[in-house]
């Protein structure tokens, strides 16, 4: 296993559409939700190389696919007015293109993402992520019968990965969320990550839904 160094992210304020009413001129929710990145950092030799059997993992993958670290971070304002966030989605959209025309590739997926899930109200970012075998994340322990999960990681091993944020009676949302995931990519690509924020606010029984995605997709720079 080796450990990870979470960086420091550019952050963009966001400032959500309706998707009820999705004109320019309609509604926006703003001063809610903080983007921070996304960020992607290739998995080399180099960086796995302190632990062997990693390395072996990745020489073996060598001839059809790379990996790559890409970093996020959601950070949801705790003193905003009511209505209260409700949840909070990040979804990504991972593609791929060839190279050279005609060439047939995979579409990338989340090979791996953390946190899986959290119970507990965020306090403070992870200094580190743990890379353990075949370039999974070690999250610790599992969720316990009967607690109600405020953080989820979604559709993981899919090209439409994502993690939502939830509202809970024993936990609001707030705070900075740290979010990585390893992604696997085929080799002799150029591999996008789009990413889109959406989040709902509840006013008595209706939930009123927003979003926003990000005009430029993060490339994954392909590695020869």
């Amino acid at each position: 296993m080796i450990d990870v160094i979470l960086p420091e992210l550019p952050e963009r304020e966001l400032a959500l559409r309706s998707e009820e009413t999705p004109q320019p001129s309609g509604p926006r929710l703003a001063g809610r939700v903080v983007l921070g990145g996304p960020v992607a950092l290739p998995v080399t030799a180099d960086l796995v190389g302190p632990d062997p059997e990693l390395l072996d993992f990745l020489r073996t993958e060598a001839d059809n696919a790379v990996y790559h670290l890409v970093h996020l971070s959601v950070t949801c304002a705790r003193d905003a007015p009511d209505p209260a966030l409700h949840s909070v989605n990040l979804d990504i959209g991972l593609t791929a293109e060839p190279v050279r025309r005609g060439t047939a590739v995979f579409q990338p997926v989340a090979w791996s993402m953390t946190p899986r899930q959290l119970t507990a109200e965020v306090t403070s970012s992870a200094p580190a992520a743990h890379l353990g075998p075949r370039l999974g994340f070690q999250d610790g322990g599992d969720t316990a019968f009967g607690e109600r999960v405020c953080l989820e990681a979604r559709r993981e091993l899919r090209s439409d990965p994502g993690w939502e944020i939830r509202h809970t009676s024993a936990v609001r949302i707030g705070g900075t969320y740290r979010l990585a995931m390893v992604v696997r990519a085929p080799r002799g690509a150029v591999s996008r990550a789009a990413v889109a924020v959406g989040a709902t606010v509840r006013e008595g029984h209706t939930l009123h839904r927003f979003r926003e995605e990000l005009e430029e997709p993060l490339r994954l720079a392909a590695l020869q």
